[in-house]
């Protein structure tokens, strides 16, 4: 076989991979890269129809792309009942997914706890969950959904929601042992405890 061929399979895995993403943006991204891959192959192989029909489909996700990243969009936190039914909607909608970024959550504290709705452009967007003690705010779920994981949640969240100076918090303490939560919380601006190993901290100013 030669590589021409395997560098055509190579667009095609890439493509078949970017149709599984549930983000919109890594989504594109991919596709824009695959697209690129099968543009060239097209060109490598003389297939002019293959490869402007996928050049076309680059510049067509580098346009919405663009917008996606341009775009403002208006954020929301609405405080909920720990008992509220829209709540354990999504909770349980979401469930195995939450599982395997916050394994020790439970519905049954939930009642201790602080609960909101994250909302983006007046849609469901995440969940936080979380439990105050004086100028502590231990964080115990913060699910972005995932049609929603480009950080922009989190940014909100973290750095212009002014929910945690409305409550007087200083501290924001989140534990996990979970290598991508762990990523997520430090791009966020956590820092790892020294004396701890699954202890997160962001001081806030």
């Amino acid at each position: 076989m030669d590589w021409f061929e395997w560098f055509g399979y190579l667009a095609s895995v890439v493509v078949a991979i970017s149709l599984t993403m549930n983000s919109i943006v890594k989504l594109r991204w991919l596709n824009m890269v695959g697209a690129a891959l099968f543009s060239i192959y097209g060109f490598i192989i003389g297939a002019m129809p293959v490869a402007l029909l996928n050049l076309f489909i680059v510049f067509a996700n580098i346009y919405y792309l663009l917008g996606i990243y341009r775009s403002k969009h208006q954020f929301h936190l609405v405080k909920v009942g720990a008992s509220s039914s829209l709540l354990h909607f999504w909770i349980k909608h979401y469930q195995q997914d939450i599982e395997k970024y916050f394994p020790q959550f439970s519905t049954n504290s939930l009642l201790e706890q602080g609960c909101y709705m994250l909302m983006r452009n007046s849609e469901p967007a995440g969940i936080l969950v979380g439990k105050q003690q004086n100028e502590e705010f231990e964080i115990k779920l913060d699910y972005v959904f995932p049609a929603y994981r480009d950080f922009k949640t989190g940014d909100y969240l973290y750095h212009r929601s002014g929910l945690f100076r409305a409550l007087g918090v200083t501290l924001l303490i989140s534990y996990t042992s979970v290598p991508s939560h762990q990523q997520y919380l430090v791009k966020m601006g956590f820092k790892a405890s020294t004396s701890n190993v699954f202890l997160y901290q962001y001081q806030l100013a």
